[in-house]
């Protein structure tokens, strides 16, 4: 059945989204479109005139001629661009954005803009201009604060006074923000009124709700006092398709994504997926006659459309509005599920390896968007050594995968491949949908399957009284050179020099401002250390220094294990990530020359200083590791960074450093610290 608009109107008010393709081509005449605009934000330019971020937005601008042309209102009246038009704000990047904007915008159409925090990163060339507020208006020849009205309809558009992101980053601009409000509302106060600004508004639209980190609270009070506002942010990244990104209180908000990259909620989820740099979502907005609003969600990147949509059918009328707080319910909404014929096809194990399998299975169905599914998907993971009975399970984690909602084309399967899988167990799945408001599907998706022997577990004799780390091996050979040697050749032997770290007598002299050498870890070498470790270190440091934690040798981004100097406590710390928690032991130290080493058996964890048991603590389960690719890598001198760079520089020097496949003894750590 093919509604009519007038119809759907009656009815829209308990639904959250719309689906695609609703409106009918004899929509009624009092419901024609009188104003249609686009609204963007993110697009991050570079000074290179020929960056995808140019491309997507030109195609987007062309487009947009293309789809109005031959409709009863046959243009689009405004283009809104709510900040981060570049990407470190030179003065190269927003010429470049400036020229590839008014040079392809169509016949008609109005550019209205606001800065971004991307916009006041760009150095001396913004001092010299008198500012970073005032060399953006130069070059964009507009205020940065601008109240431009079109076809009768108010656009309000608000820069922050400084790049900060945070609270009273638009302390400056709040009375004027109210004087312009209150114009507007004086005007006409059904019509709806467009705010943008570019940072999210706390505890609106996803993004900026508790967990993420990218909203800020200054314009929620005024906003609040006129319901007819339809305010678009941005600065988050997270995609408009997800049904979090609309949101209405007092007020009526949308996140607007980006034309550059998806920057997902972390935690438990990967913040960066697998095919984040294909993003480029563009609001395709149209106000009918009526007052009402709908919004369309263009991909810049395929050319089509996700069938997420969304109206406001009465803006103003807050006892109507449907995208409230009341979506987050968890005991009233509705579940994700599989159908029965997807429940028997089940889930399709392949590619299994001594550390891998590839999971193949069905996308769930979310009654509130049956054309899609939005959200993500728990799998949780249980083990045993092979061939023991059903008692013998125990919880081996889990993984939290996106279910690529915010890619076109949508997929009917979703693939997702377990790393990190321990060599000779038998693995059990359970997987459950999740939707985009953190509901469970009732029903589940389970497999079974065996990974294969680790041919290295019988290298070398785990008990002699010298053994070789076979994970890895930092140290500086004779002729003056540093390396790596593991003795299994299945660990990487890669060592990358970052900063000028010396090397004189034997040490790796770092000077704790950005010296590290870092190698590379696969996560087939971090699942033959998910169970027990050891870390060794000789290391050497001249003082303790104001409060600081450094890390001689470490990998702790969102997992793994460190060998950190706490200059504070003026103590020795030894991390490892054991069921989802750091445990920490230490003991103190004295500046000066150490041999160090920690060890997890999987049943207590204990630091070794000098060849002495210093610090012991209980401690039991898997040993976790960071799932971002970016930071899959131990780090000399520093700890690794999110994405890949160094942080907790250490300030010392470094003769050696060990990775152990196992938990060394007693006798082969006093062995190893007097060698």
């Amino acid at each position: 059945m093919k509604l009519s608009r007038r119809h759907f109107l009656g009815t829209s008010l308990v639904l959250t989204a719309i689906p695609a393709r609703l409106w009918a081509e004899n929509a009624p005449k009092d419901t024609e479109v009188v104003l249609r605009y686009a609204v963007m934000s993110d697009v991050h330019f570079t000074s290179d005139p020929g960056c995808v971020q140019r491309q997507r937005l030109e195609k987007t601008l062309k487009f947009m001629e293309t789809y109005a042309a031959g409709k009863p209102h046959p243009n689009f009246d405004a283009v809104v661009v709510a900040g981060d038009m570049t990407d470190h704000g030179h003065a190269a990047e927003l010429t470049n954005f400036r020229d590839s904007l008014m040079g392809n915008l169509p016949k008609g159409t109005q550019a209205i803009l606001c800065m971004g925090n991307h916009e006041f990163y760009g150095g001396e060339a913004h001092k010299k201009a008198g500012g970073s507020r005032k060399h953006w208006e130069t070059i964009f020849s507009r205020a940065a604060n601008t109240h431009t009205v079109v076809n009768g309809f108010h656009f309000i558009g608000i820069s922050p006074d400084r790049g900060t992101c945070r609270n009273g980053d638009y302390t400056g601009s709040l009375e004027w923000l109210r004087r312009e409000l209150e114009a507007a509302a004086k005007d006409d106060p059904k019509r709806p009124i467009v705010v943008f600004q570019h940072y999210h508004v706390l505890d609106t639209v996803y993004g900026a709700r508790e967990g993420d980190h990218w909203g800020i609270k200054d314009l929620h009070p005024i906003l609040e006092e006129f319901p007819q506002v339809i305010n678009y942010s941005g600065h988050s990244h997270y995609p408009s398709n997800d049904p979090r990104s609309a949101w209405q209180g007092k007020y009526t908000a949308f996140g607007t994504s980006t034309l550059s990259y998806y920057e997902m909620a972390g935690g438990i989820y990967q913040k960066f997926p697998a095919g984040h740099r294909n993003a480029a979502q563009v609001y395709f907005v149209e106000v009918f006659r009526d007052n009402s609003v709908h919004l369309k969600i263009y991909d810049a990147v395929t050319g089509g459309f996700f069938d997420m949509e969304y109206l406001v059918a009465e803006p103003g009328a807050v006892e109507k509005y449907c995208f409230t707080e009341k979506r987050y319910d968890a005991e009233t909404g509705s579940r994700p599920f599989w159908k029965d014929a997807e429940l028997a096809q089940g889930v399709n194990v392949s590619e299994v390896s001594q550390y891998t399998a590839a999971l193949t299975f069905p996308q769930a169905h979310d009654p509130d968007h049956p054309s899609s599914f939005i959200g993500t998907y728990r799998i949780s993971l249980s083990q045993r050594p092979s061939g023991q009975s059903d008692a013998a399970w125990e919880p081996a984690g889990e993984l939290n995968p996106w279910s690529d909602y915010f890619h076109l084309p949508s997929k009917d399967t979703k693939m997702c491949v377990l790393e990190e899988l321990e060599p000779g167990f038998d693995w059990k799945v359970e997987i459950r949908a999740r939707n985009a408001f953190e509901r469970l599907s009732e029903n589940v998706l389970t497999a079974e399957f065996r990974t294969l022997e680790d041919p290295d577990a019988k290298a070398q004799d785990r008990n002699a009284p010298f053994p070789k780390a076979d994970a890895l091996n930092f140290k500086i050979s004779e002729n003056g050179e540093a390396q790596n040697t593991p003795f299994l050749e299945s660990f990487p032997h890669q060592l990358e020099k970052l900063g000028e770290p010396v090397i004189s007598d034997g040490w790796a002299c770092f000077d704790g401002q950005d010296d590290r050498f870092r190698i590379p870890f696969t996560p087939e070498g971090f699942a033959r250390l998910k169970r027990r470790i050891t870390m060794g270190v000789r290391f050497q440091f001249d003082a303790f220094r104001d409060g600081k934690a450094e890390d001689i040798f470490a990998n702790t981004e969102f997992g793994g294990s460190a060998m950190e100097l706490n200059h504070g406590k003026k103590v020795l710390e030894f991390w490892c990530h054991i069921a989802g928690r750091y445990q920490i032991v230490s003991a103190p130290i004295e500046p000066g020359s150490h041999t160090a080493y920690g060890t997890y058996d999987g049943k207590s964890i204990k630091l070794w200083i000098d060849g002495k048991l210093a610090a012991e603590k209980k401690a039991s389960g898997i040993l976790t590791y960071t799932s971002n690719p970016s930071a899959r890598a131990y780090c000399i001198g520093s700890d690794i960074s999110n994405r890949g760079g160094g942080s907790a520089f250490f300030r010392g020097k470094v003769r050696f450093a060990q990775i152990f496949t196992w938990a060394l003894n007693e006798e082969q750590i006093r062995n190893l610290s007097q060698k």
